[in-house]
């Protein structure tokens, strides 16, 4: 018994060695054992985070098992590397070749889902949309076509087009009357149509204003303690402008005047800058707590 345990190691160590000369394919063609030796090392990689060294192994497996029946997955999974790791222009490139060349893959429409995903990532609206809407069309019955309307919705909620964005959600509710995020949808719709009613402040007005009056747009667009600060800073200047020409002391009023300009001209830009913060900012939440109802259902 001793002398078995003794011959395991030496017997591992004889197949590791003998590995590389062995044949990599039976007669017919199957794929023997390091094929799928191969596959769990770079799934291992894949599940520890190690997205380079995955990539690096499912490349290797292609290379050395070209014709296994597995080559669908280890050409997905090397997309599925990049998407991780948040490489979302190669994932797309990487998911798209493998839905040309694996067209009757069985993870060709989650691919088609990734890759539209990836160009929403990267900001390539126009495509990730025509992505996602082939698949939602040509594969409604698949778990991704909702979720591939979730992610229009969200896609065009980025660009800010709050009517695709709805038209997208609406779309859901009527191709699938039993979808389990029937809720989160109908409150997102409601707070697309609360998007649309916002209030706004007028950049153009606020700057008019504080023309006028230093300090008054920034007020208008409430940001009350830079309008305090505006209203005395040129008031400061303007006071002293005024006063050197009372006193017919037309060097210091130039002086005290042109270095009041910059702060008029800024108090103006300012307050322009700061109805437009505001306009963003109550539209911020908005889309925050869409987001949150629908992140979830992709």
């Amino acid at each position: 018994m001793k002398s078995l345990h003794r011959l395991l190691p030496i017997t591992f160590l004889l197949l590791l060695a003998l590995a590389p000369v062995l044949p990599l394919h039976a007669d017919d063609g199957t794929v023997l054992l390091f094929g799928d030796v191969q596959l769990r090392i770079a799934d291992a990689f894949q599940e520890a985070g190690e997205y380079y060294r995955a990539i690096t192994e499912y490349m290797k497996f292609l290379i050395l098992f070209p014709d296994s029946a597995k080559a669908d997955y280890a050409t997905f999974a090397i997309g599925l590397a990049h998407f991780k790791g948040q490489e979302y222009g190669a994932a797309a490139q990487s998911f798209l070749a493998m839905r040309e060349k694996f067209p009757d893959s069985g993870y060709a429409v989650q691919a088609g889902y990734l890759e539209g995903t990836s160009f929403w990532k990267i900001k390539n609206y126009r495509i990730a949309r025509a992505t996602l809407e082939a698949l939602a069309d040509q594969y409604p019955g698949s778990e991704y076509a909702p979720r591939a309307l979730v992610a229009i919705g969200l896609a065009a909620l980025d660009e800010d087009k709050v009517e695709v964005s709805r038209l997208a959600l609406e779309r859901i509710l009527d191709r699938y009357p039993a979808y389990s995020g029937e809720g989160e949808v109908r409150e997102a719709m409601a707070q697309l149509d609360l998007y649309r009613e916002l209030p706004e402040k007028s950049p153009v007005l606020a700057g008019i204003l504080s023309a006028i009056l230093p300090g008054s747009g920034y007020i208008y667009a409430e940001h009350y303690g830079d309008g305090i600060t505006a209203f005395l800073i040129n008031g400061l200047f303007i006071a002293g402008t005024a006063t050197a020409i009372h006193q017919e002391n037309y060097g210091v009023a130039g002086v005290v005047g042109g270095i009041g300009v910059p702060f008029y001209l800024g108090n103006i830009y300012g307050s322009a800058n700061a109805a437009k913060k505001w306009n963003l900012g109550i539209r911020t939440e908005v889309v925050r707590k869409i987001q949150s109802l629908l992140t979830p259902l992709l």
